[in-house]
């Protein structure tokens, strides 16, 4: 059979031909006369209908263009079942299918696995930085300043530094104030420990227990790190794009974006609950308290989706940070009996 033959040194195209003598490939043309045991030469996968290849020893090669004289000359180079598979349709189609099944699965459980792993060892400046730049961010565009006079402020944040821990809880909190009239009544933990509460909550209740049912919820979700469980997630690629290229400084910029964007799943939620019953009773308090207050939050919800401002850009980004609508089954475990 013809091939073309490449010494290895110039870029020059022999023709030459191909012959077999037992185990021995034998390589003639143009004043070239070369022989390799067959055991010794390398030959390329088949790939529809370019060029194979056949590497010796020495370097060289040949190219060869002929697939069925070269499948005559070599029956073990005929294409085997991992060959047949490569180029069929059906088998093609199969492929990409468990492509898709494998990204959907690792989508719907590898990753949010991983970032559970990696959120709990997050080192204590990123969570710091990731806090410090989404309040940075809210500030600048979407909270005000609270209205709340001092000693009232000093008597919730007294009252929630008052609640005794759970065995465990390793996160230091702050309370900060804020007001945000077209958002509703909200409170919202960032990752770093900072817990922000708006006037419009406060001036939902007038049992400050009820209000600390909700600082314990969301204290929840500060330590089962669901903010930079969420952030890991919804930004996982630009996550490892900045890792591996060291620009760190960038990815962190682009944190208050990723937790603004992000929301806590159902589990997240039922995490924050739970952690929010055990808290109120390792405090003699009931968790009937924070069943209380999420049908307050409906209700305030529901309205203001009935309300024509409701749908201001300020209240759209914003229903992220509130503490979800109770539901029956919400209300059932937090408060059994109630409905």
């Amino acid at each position: 059979m013809d091939a073309r033959y490449f010494d290895g040194k110039t870029a020059a195209a022999h023709p030459v031909n191909l012959a077999l003598d037992g185990q021995t490939l034998l390589l003639r043309g143009g004043g070239i006369e070369l022989r390799w045991p067959l055991n010794e030469v390398q030959i390329s996968e088949r790939l529809g209908n370019t060029p194979r290849r056949l590497t010796f020893p020495d370097g060289s090669h040949c190219e060869v263009t002929d697939h069925a004289a070269l499948d005559a000359l070599l029956p073990q180079t005929r294409r085997d079942w991992l060959d047949r598979m490569q180029h069929s349709l059906p088998w093609a189609l199969l492929s990409a299918v468990l492509i898709v099944a494998a990204l959907l699965a690792s989508y719907r459980y590898l990753l949010p696995w991983g970032a559970e792993v990696l959120a709990q060892r997050a080192p204590e400046s990123v969570l710091q930085q990731m806090g410090r730049s989404t309040l940075e961010t809210l500030d600048r565009f979407m909270l005000q300043p609270s209205t709340l006079n001092a000693a009232r402020q000093q008597t919730l944040t007294a009252k929630f530094a008052a609640l005794r821990p759970l065995p465990g809880d390793d996160m230091q909190y702050r309370i900060v104030f804020r007001s945000a009239p077209g958002a509703g009544p909200n409170a919202f933990a960032l990752p770093d420990g900072t817990i922000v509460l708006l006037d419009e909550l406060v001036a939902m209740t007038k049992d400050d227990n009820e209000i600390l049912a909700v600082l314990a919820h969301e204290r929840g979700h500060v330590e089962r790190r669901h903010g930079a469980r969420m952030v890991l997630q919804s930004s996982a690629v630009g996550l490892v794009i900045g890792w591996y290229m060291g620009d760190v400084s960038s990815l962190l910029t682009a944190l208050p974006a990723a937790v603004l964007e992000a929301g806590y799943s159902r589990n997240m939620e039922r995490e924050a609950d739970e952690y929010a019953a055990a808290t109120l009773q390792h405090n003699a308090l009931s968790p009937c308290l924070l069943t209380g207050m999420l049908n307050k939050l409906e209700a305030a919800h529901n309205k203001d989706e009935a309300a024509p401002q409701s749908g201001t850009q300020q209240a759209k980004v914003l229903d992220y940070f509130a503490s979800h609508p109770a539901t029956g089954e919400r209300a059932v475990v937090l408060c059994p009996g109630s409905r």
